[in-house]
């Protein structure tokens, strides 16, 4: 009995504190004059605002919404001031009848290509297409999420997400519509999140496979435990002949590990772009202002690996470190060595290295070059995408077509590893 009582004291203690939080943020915004520029919809069940700039919006409602991971205000706005090309940043705020904050929710506004996951020959029949019509299957989409990676919506505590959802459905829309853009689509959110967000469904969203991230439990003594525990005989083999041979070539490769690049972005920025440019599928490209930024405003959470072999830079990696996780963000290579020097498996080898000597739980890297990835022994996080198209015929339609681009339909690698698990 003392049990429960005291439980339900600390329930209602962690009840009332949400109430002033939501009670002190609703009073904030009523009191804080609107940026100009805001836009504002009203619907049944509450409003939205739409902002122009992360610093537009009270640093209390990020902190409630976004504060408790790495994707919090100053990620945000080093995205927002960093990655201007191809992309129109905005940020919605939901509200209920009573003017109280429900939660927040980045948007982004870019020219997408809707055949970015396409390949053989289907991809081959699109190129040729558009050797003729340049603008076939690119669209002008309004995504809610992060530019980069996993997103999520940020609920205030004690708000009911179905709730915040079915808010977000409705914004979403007429968002769209006041800026004639067609497809809206809700980026990379964890398929923990359905039963949440199943308003959008309702509201007339797809939902779809995007492309998953892939992760590593680094519950290894060592890198030599984790090729054991993790690996095939032969990627075994192979991984440690690359590694014996590379160990073995004059000048030795050294590894440099940094939280600011300030004194070397002019080397290792080249490196990012022979692989930024070089990909398949077409992402965003960071600028020299985006490694640059992060290190001033992150230093905490950023660290820059940077391989040398007689001085001169030869590969680079940027992570960020959050809580027990490293998150393997971008990787840049000087390719005129980097098969000789098996420089991918080496970097990777060295960030396994560091983070278990520096006692971190998890290793994450970001989508794309699943055949390596998977060989090494990483595990996909699935993640969802929701579409819709705010023609009814068109959006029908999209219900039958969209599950054609889903990446674990199209990516070999992927659909192989998903049929194998039981999966897509």
């Amino acid at each position: 009995m003392k049990y429960w009582q005291a439980t339900l004291g600390i329930s209602a203690d962690v009840s009332k504190r949400e109430r002033a939080l939501n009670s002190s943020l609703a009073a904030e915004q009523s009191t804080r004059p609107a940026p100009a520029g805001v836009l504002r919809f009203f619907f049944r069940r509450g409003s939205a605002k739409v902002f122009a700039k992360t610093t537009d919006i009270d640093r209390e409602l990020w902190r409630a919404t976004f504060g408790s991971g790495y994707k919090n205000f100053e990620y945000y706005r080093l995205i927002e001031d960093t990655v201007q090309t191809g992309f129109t940043y905005r940020y919605l705020a939901l509200f209920d009848l009573e003017e109280r904050p429900v939660a927040l929710q980045p948007l982004i506004i870019a020219d997408q290509d809707l055949a970015t996951a396409i390949n053989g020959r289907i991809g081959r029949a699109i190129k040729s297409i558009r050797a003729r019509l340049p603008r076939f299957l690119y669209s002008r989409m309004l995504m809610a999420g992060c530019l980069v990676g996993d997103g999520k919506l940020g609920i205030l505590p004690g708000v009911n997400p179905s709730f915040a959802s079915d808010l977000l459905a409705k914004a979403l829309q007429q968002f769209a519509r006041s800026q004639a853009i067609s497809l809206v689509t809700i980026k990379d959110f964890s398929p923990s999140l359905r039963s949440n967000l199943r308003p959008l469904v309702r509201g007339g969203y797809t939902r779809l496979d995007g492309f998953p991230s892939l992760h590593l439990d680094l519950n290894f003594s060592s890198v030599e435990d984790y090729m054991r525990q993790r690996l095939s005989r032969v990627t075994r083999k192979s991984f440690k002949r690359k590694l014996k041979k590379t160990a073995a070539v004059i000048p030795r490769i050294e590894l440099e590990v940094r939280n600011d690049c300030f004194e070397m972005i002019d080397e290792i920025y080249p490196l990012y772009l022979n692989v930024a440019q070089r990909s398949d599928v077409a992402f965003e490209v960071f600028t020299k202002e985006y490694f640059l930024e992060a290190s001033r405003r992150m230093p905490e959470c950023v660290r820059y690996f940077i391989w040398r072999q007689n001085g001169k830079a030869i590969a680079f990696s940027f992570c960020t470190i959050w809580g027990d996780a490293i998150y393997d963000n971008d990787i840049g290579l000087d390719y005129a060595v980097a098969h000789e020097l098996n420089l991918y498996h080496v970097t990777f080898h060295d960030i396994l290295d560091w983070a278990l000597r520096n006692h971190l739980r998890f290793y994450e890297t970001a989508p794309f070059n699943y055949d390596v990835k998977l060989h090494l022994g990483l595990c996909p996080d699935r993640l969802d995408l929701y579409v819709r198209h705010r023609s009814p015929v068109i959006n029908l339609l999209l219900k039958f077509v969209a599950p054609v681009f889903a990446p674990t339909k199209s990516d070999p690698a992927l659909r192989k590893y998903f049929r194998v698990h039981n999966g897509a």
